[in-house]
């Protein structure tokens, strides 16, 4: 088979030219995003392989839909940024890889966590003043003393649900579609009563419209004044200003963010001239309650190996099949 695979990470490459090799199929691999400017490289190939935050265009569909493809499996989760209806009236069909490691963006979510409750970031900025006697001024929490809140209990929330259990905490979880799991039983609550009674929250909910600013201002001004918003998930979920608002005004002890909201507009920016140009950005950096990190939960060995293997069988699926068990339906 003849794939080409485009946006490929350095540390990805290596996994890739493996499972050629392993394989025999052939591909090529680009690490340029597939956009307007780079989408005839595909033309005589079989089906593409991706990853990327910013926009798959309708233009991309129409040119894959006369250069004969049908078929584009990504590497990552989310599919926010792909027009669906571009696609299907296009008739390429998506996958995605929807359980790469769990564990990655549920262990990351955790980290994050402990950090901000243990007030690292205000530590560090004291040291970095050379303030050695105000940096040891700062009480932390114990996680295992907290009420955490899990939104979204699908495979990464109910991971990061058992994470957090095992430091002791009371976890809560609030999904509009529960998971029943005879080995694990979960407390799930409503979500005005998750707000209202959890000292951490913790994103785990996919980027869908129905899902945007599900943390709004409203919201916000729900939660206890001490608690701790995390969002490993997609950016989307949370209105940043009213965020930072809240930050601003002490109405939130803290946040950690690895998935911004603004990210997707901004990211081409970041990677020519190495930082945003947004002052919202500018000021969650500059808070010293705020642990802000590039969109990198997911980023261990485990999986990027799985985002590569996975999405490449997924491209073989479809080319031997027509179909493949993670097809990303129209909804």
């Amino acid at each position: 088979m003849k794939i080409i695979a485009y946006g490929a990470r350095i540390d990805e490459i290596p996994y890739m030219q493996q499972w050629a090799k392993e394989t025999g199929n052939t591909l090529t691999i680009h690490e340029e995003l597939l956009d307007a400017s780079t989408v005839d490289w595909a033309k005589g190939y079989e089906g593409v392989n991706a990853l990327q935050t910013t926009p798959y265009s309708a233009e991309v569909f129409a040119k894959l839909h006369e250069f004969g493809i049908h078929y584009l499996a990504v590497r990552n989760v989310g599919t926010d940024n792909i027009d669906l209806a571009a696609a299907a009236a296009n008739d390429v069909k998506i996958s995605n890889v929807p359980a790469y490691s769990p564990a990655a963006i549920a262990e990351f979510a955790v980290t994050l966590t402990l950090q901000v409750l243990r007030r690292v970031g205000e530590v560090a900025a004291r040291l970095q003043a050379d303030d050695y006697d105000g940096a040891t001024k700062f009480i932390g929490r114990e996680l295992g003393q907290q009420t955490v809140g899990v939104i979204g209990a699908g495979r990464i929330g109910r991971t990061a649900i058992r994470i957090f259990e095992g430091f002791g905490a009371k976890v809560q979880a609030y999904d509009p579609y529960p998971v029943t799991d005879q080995d694990h039983l979960i407390d799930y609550v409503g979500l005005d009563e998750l707000l209202r009674t959890s000292d951490v929250i913790d994103l785990h909910i996919p980027g869908i419209p129905a899902n945007t600013h599900i943390i709004d201002s409203a919201a916000i001004a729900s939660m206890k004044p001490n608690a701790v918003l995390i969002n490993t998930a997609r950016g989307n979920l949370v209105d940043t200003e009213a965020m930072v608002a809240a930050l601003r005004e002490h109405r939130l002890a803290g946040a950690g963010i690895d998935t911004y909201e603004h990210e997707t507009a901004d990211l081409l920016t970041l990677s020519k001239e190495g930082r945003f140009h947004d002052p919202l950005w500018d000021e969650l950096l500059a808070m010293p309650n705020v642990v802000l990190t590039p969109h990198i939960a997911y980023y261990t060995e485990t999986a990027v190996h799985n985002m590569v293997y996975f999405s490449l069988q997924h491209l073989v699926d479809f080319l031997t099949t027509g179909t493949t068990s993670t097809e990303v339906k129209r909804t």
